[in-house]
């Protein structure tokens, strides 16, 4: 063999020796998160990744199509759900070795491209759809639309505004729809309106009225136990609130 094929040969080892190296030291695991908060994770993730070699893939969508997919043989290694039933349905579906952790929660509000405000009365907000569409996400299945549809029960609003309501994927969808301008009013959270700039919250819905937004972090694997611990770390909750999301 010629010198020159010699030194190409041991050119190309080096070379792969490196990229064995630098795949084994970058490891990956996969976070399947509610959509409702993936400005929060985006972030918590991208600083979680500086202090570790470990890389998270981030996935969001309704907690109810994700703790599906999970059900089915998703490979996530962290599952954080938007609603405690959910939760609940997949930890019934499988055995996990350690319990699900509240990481953080949140409100709902009336939000509009317009700023005035919005009288928690029937009549008021008939007037303010005018015939149009409330936006809020599927009410059999999305936790936002659950809380929604608990909310106006409670009301005495929901029969009424049934007929209205534009019913969407998630919550990220509903929030879209209201900050285009494609529906007078939408149901979200506290949380999506406060990172949205130009929509606004017209109205508070009292938390009484439907049941608590916990949002809990569940550990698949042991890489997941990690990131589900340093969700609950001071400088992880601090952009939680950062994003108009609460403590748990």
């Amino acid at each position: 063999m010629s010198q020159i094929a010699i030194r190409c040969l041991q050119f190309f080892s080096v070379a792969l020796a490196m990229v064995g190296s630098s795949v084994c030291t970058a490891q990956t695991f996969d976070v399947y998160a509610a959509a409702s908060l993936k400005p929060a994770i985006d972030e918590i993730a991208a600083d979680f990744m500086k202090q570790s070699k470990q890389t998270p893939r981030l996935s969001f969508a309704a907690s109810s199509i994700l703790a599906r997919q999970i059900e089915h043989g998703a490979p996530a290694d962290v599952f954080i759900s938007a609603n405690l039933g959910w939760m609940e349905y997949l930890q019934a579906f499988g055995t996990f070795t350690q319990p699900s952790k509240e990481v953080a929660m949140n409100r709902l509000v009336f939000a509009s491209v317009s700023s005035d405000p919005l009288e928690l009365e029937l009549p008021d907000i008939l007037k303010r759809l005018a015939g149009g569409r409330l936006a809020v996400p599927l009410i059999a299945s999305v936790p936002l639309g659950l809380y929604a549809s608990q909310a106006l029960q409670s009301l005495g609003f929901l029969a009424t505004l049934t007929p209205h309501l534009a019913q969407q994927d998630n919550a990220r969808s509903s929030l879209i729809s209201v900050s285009r301008g494609e529906v007078a009013l939408g149901i979200l959270y506290a949380s999506d309106v406060f990172s949205a700039p130009g929509v606004f919250s017209v109205a508070d819905i009292p938390g009484k009225l439907h049941d608590r937004i916990t949002y809990q972090a569940l550990p698949i694997t042991p890489q997941g136990a990690k990131f589900v611990d340093y969700l609950l770390l001071p400088q992880a909750q601090a952009v939680f609130q950062k994003y108009g999301l609460l403590a748990p």
